[in-house]
Order: C-alpha cells, then sequence, then structure tokens
C-alpha cells in the first residue's frame, strides 16, 4: 500500500473513531464522520473479498498443476505428440493467469475511487472542523 494510502487510512481511521456522546447527531462533521467510516470499511471488505477470490484462484492452480505433474509422471515422454487433456490443463493454468490479472485490475479501480472518495470527504470534514 502506498504511503499517501496509508496515511489517508489512518487519517479516516481517527475520524471514524472520534468520540461522540451521540454518533447519530444531525451536524455535517458527525455526518461526514460516519460517511468517512463506511468508505474505510468498504475498502476493507473489499480488500477482503478480493483476497478470498485470490486464495480461490490459487487452490485451483495448485490442483492444475497436480493433475499436470502426475500426467507427466503417467505418460511417456517419448510420444512426440501432446495429450488433449495435458494442452486443457495448460490452458486452465493460461486461464487462472488471466482471471488474477484481471481480479488485480478491479481491484485497483475499485479501490481508487473509494480512496478518491474518502479524500473528498476527510478535506469536507477538516473544512468544517476548523
Amino acid at each position: 500500500m502506498a504511503k499517501f494510502t496509508k496515511s489517508l487510512e489512518e487519517k479516516a481511521n481517527q475520524l471514524a473513531a472520534y468520540p461522540r456522546k451521540n454518533k447519530w447527531d444531525d451536524s455535517i462533521p458527525s455526518m461526514l464522520r460516519r460517511e468517512i467510516t463506511l468508505t474505510v470499511e468498504q475498502i476493507q471488505r473489499l480488500r477482503d473479498r478480493h483476497d478470498e477470490q485470490f486464495r480461490r484462484l490459487l487452490r485451483v492452480e495448485c490442483y492444475v498443476d497436480t493433475e499436470l505433474m502426475q500426467m507427466e509422471q503417467r505418460g511417456a515422454r517419448d510420444v512426440p505428440f501432446s495429450f488433449p487433456q495435458e494442452d486443457k490443463l495448460k490452458q486452465r493454468l493460461f486461464d487462472i493467469e488471466k482471471e488474477r490479472r484481471n481480479l488485480s485490475l478491479r481491484l485497483e479501480e475499485k479501490t481508487q475511487g473509494l480512496e478518491t472518495k474518502l479524500l473528498e470527504l476527510i478535506n469536507k470534514h477538516q473544512q468544517l472542523d476548523i
């Protein structure tokens, strides 16, 4: 995580944890703190969900790799042609890598949007709180 992003989230967490007797008061700074809290939680849920998806892809990749290695051990490597099942497994590995890249790209795009929103909310809060 970039240094600025980390400091942005730390500031957001400080604002979200700001002690108030009534968190649901109608003041504008309080409303902004609630939005900041929600945005921080959305960022964390997004990261958790993507971590879970990356782990699933890794599990599938390990399974496919294991199948490929077992096929290589069973089959005679002297055969000059490739077996269709082996080609399917290799293609599956390429598909997994493609999905991993797409997932990373989607995570980055969504995270950037939420971080931009978080920065705007913090700036608004700072302007009102002075």
